[in-house]
C-alpha cells in the first residue's frame, strides 16, 4: 500500500464489549417478562372477585332502580294526574259559579232557619209576629245571622278542599324523587359494570406492559450490540482512509502494488464509494457498471461494484488487511475508467 500505511486496529474488544452488553440486556428483560408473568398469575384471581362483586353489584342496583321506578310509576303519578286535573278545574268558570251557587243555597238555607228560631223566640216573649218591630228586628237578625252561617259554611268547605288539595300535593312531593332515585341507581349499576370490565382486563393488560417493557430491554440490548458492530465497521472504514496522507495516495500505492505484481485488483467496496449511480450493462460479463466517486475525492470512476461480482464472479475478488473487497479487472476483461 502507500508509504503511510498503518496496521488495521483492533476492535475485537469493542464488538465483544457490545455483545455482553447485549446478553445482560436479554437477561434484564428475561426477568422483566417472568415478574409480569408472576404479577399476573398472582393479580388474575384478586382482579376476578373484584370484577364478579361488582357484577353483583350492578344487578342488585338494577333491580333497586327497577323497584323505585314502578313505585313512583304506581303510586305517585295517579296522585299527580289527579292533582293536574283538579288544577285544570279550579281555573273554569263552571267551577267558580258552582261555588257561588253553594254560597247562596248556604245562605237561603241559613236565613230560613235563623228566621224560624226567632219566630219561636219571640213567640215565647208574647211578642206579636205580626208588628212591624218584631219584623223589623227579626230581618236585622234574619239576615246578619244568614250571612255569618253562609260565609262560614263557605270557608268550611273551601278550607276541606284547600286542605286535600295540599294533601295530595304532599303526597306527590313525596314520590318527585324517586325518578331521579331510579336514574342514580340505573347510573351506579352502569358504572359497576363499566369497573367490573375494566379490572377483568387489567391484568391482562398489565402482562402486556410487562411483556412489552422487557421486549424493550431485550431490543435495546440488540440495538447496542448493533452500534458496536456499526461503531467497528466506521471506524474500519476511516481507518482506511486515514491510513495514507490521501485516500487517493492510498489508491495510488494499492494500484503499483498491483501492476508490479502484474493484477490489476481495484478497491470496489460500496463502504468505500459515494454518489453512485447507475452507468451501463457489460455485455460480456452482464455485470452492472456504476458511475461514483471514492470517499473523499471528487473524481468520477466506472466500474462494478465488489459485491455484485463476488455473487457472478467470486474468484475475481479479494479482500484487503482491512476487510474491504476488491475486484479483479483483468479477469473479468472490464477496464477501470476515471471520467475526464
Amino acid at each position: 500500500m502507500g508509504k503511510n500505511t498503518v496496521a488495521a486496529p483492533d476492535y475485537a474488544p469493542l464488538a465483544q464489549a457490545s455483545k455482553e452488553s447485549a446478553q445482560i440486556m436479554r437477561g434484564l428483560g428475561e426477568q422483566q417478562l417472568a415478574f409480569a408473568r408472576e404479577q399476573y398469575d398472582r393479580s388474575a384471581p384478586i382482579l376476578e372477585r373484584i370484577a364478579n362483586q361488582q357484577m353483583a353489584a350492578q344487578s342488585e342496583q338494577m333491580g333497586q332502580a327497577r323497584d323505585y321506578y314502578n313505585y313512583m310509576r304506581d303510586t305517585y303519578r295517579p296522585v299527580e294526574r289527579g292533582l293536574v286535573q283538579d288544577a285544570q278545574r279550579f281555573n273554569t268558570d263552571a267551577y267558580r259559579n258552582q261555588l257561588a251557587s253553594q254560597a247562596a243555597a248556604d245562605a237561603g238555607r241559613a236565613f230560613g232557619i235563623a228566621q224560624q228560631q226567632n219566630q219561636r223566640a219571640m213567640g215565647a216573649m208574647g211578642v206579636n209576629p205580626n208588628s212591624g218591630r218584631f219584623g223589623t228586628s227579626s230581618q236585622a237578625q234574619a239576615n246578619a245571622l244568614a250571612a255569618q252561617r253562609a260565609a262560614a259554611m263557605t270557608g268550611a268547605r273551601t278550607q276541606a278542599e284547600q286542605m286535600g288539595y295540599a294533601r295530595r300535593l304532599d303526597a306527590a312531593g313525596l314520590g318527585r324523587g324517586l325518578a331521579g332515585a331510579s336514574t342514580a341507581a340505573y347510573g351506579g349499576a352502569t358504572g359497576a359494570g363499566s369497573q367490573a370490565g375494566a379490572n377483568a382486563q387489567s391484568a391482562g393488560l398489565n402482562y402486556m406492559a410487562g411483556m412489552g417493557q422487557g421486549a424493550s430491554t431485550i431490543g435495546s440490548g440488540l440495538n447496542m450490540q448493533l452500534s458496536g458492530l456499526s461503531n467497528v465497521l466506521n471506524n474500519q472504514t476511516e481507518a482506511f482512509i486515514n491510513s495514507n496522507d490521501s485516500f487517493l495516495g492510498d489508491l495510488g500505492g494499492f494500484l503499483g502494488g498491483a501492476a508490479a505484481a502484474k493484477t490489476a485488483f481495484f478497491p470496489s467496496d460500496r463502504r468505500l464509494k459515494e454518489n453512485i449511480s447507475f452507468f451501463a450493462v457489460d455485455p460480456q460479463t452482464e455485470l452492472n457498471l456504476y458511475e461514483f466517486n471514492y470517499i473523499n475525492d471528487d473524481r468520477k470512476f466506472i466500474g462494478v461494484m465488489a459485491d455484485e461480482v463476488e455473487r457472478e464472479y467470486p474468484d475475481a475478488v479479494k479482500v484487503t488487511d482491512l476487510g474491504f473487497k476488491a475486484v479483479d479487472y483483468d479477469m473479468l476483461g472490464i477496464e477501470f475508467k476515471e471520467l475526464v
